[in-house]
């Protein structure tokens, strides 16, 4: 080597001490690179709002953020009053879903404040569940929708009850 033995107190052995064999990790594994993804032209925007849920007991009770909880009350009393109706009674869950989000663009293009969407409470399907109901708040805070909803709440009994949803639309842009 270059001359000096390990008794040498400078030697580098001595300078770092007694050592001790370190345990063998996990194996390495290539990075791979990922293909950049083609796009078609057209790309599905992400969630544009992000929604809370008040209340924990109902779940077709939410708001965007920046929806106060007074508007929000508001909205669960019938105020703003609902401009149109948008009746999903006999469609199917995939038909309902389709239509809804196109009746709200519409609503809201044209300056609407307040829709009411009428689902039903269940009785009519065939295992009695209200599939259309449970569903409307997820259409309602997710993409295509939610561009376009503020807030929503179940209806007052005089608009509807628990067979409607108010949706609070926000202004065309």
């Amino acid at each position: 080597m270059n001359g000096k033995d390990e008794s040498d107190p400078e030697s580098f052995a001595n300078l770092i001490g007694a050592t001790r064999k370190f345990e063998r990790g996990p194996p390495l594994t290539k990075a791979t690179k990922q293909k950049p993804k083609i796009s078609s032209g057209r790309q599905n925007p992400p969630d544009v709002r992000a929604f809370r849920f008040p209340d924990p007991d109902e779940p077709r009770l939410g708001a965007a953020n920046g929806v106060s909880d007074n508007q929000l009350f508001a909205l669960r009393m019938g105020d703003p009053e609902p401009e149109e109706r948008i009746d999903l009674h006999g469609l199917r869950q995939k038909q309902a879903t389709r239509l809804i989000a196109i009746r709200l663009k519409s609503a809201q293009a044209r300056g609407l404040r307040c829709v009411v969407v009428i689902h039903g409470r269940g009785h009519g399907s065939e295992m009695g569940d209200a599939v259309l109901r449970d569903s409307i708040s997820d259409w309602l805070s997710k993409t295509p929708c939610a561009e376009f909803v503020l807030a929503f709440a179940p209806a007052p009994n005089r608009l509807g009850g628990e067979g409607a949803t108010l949706v609070l639309l926000c202004r065309p842009s």
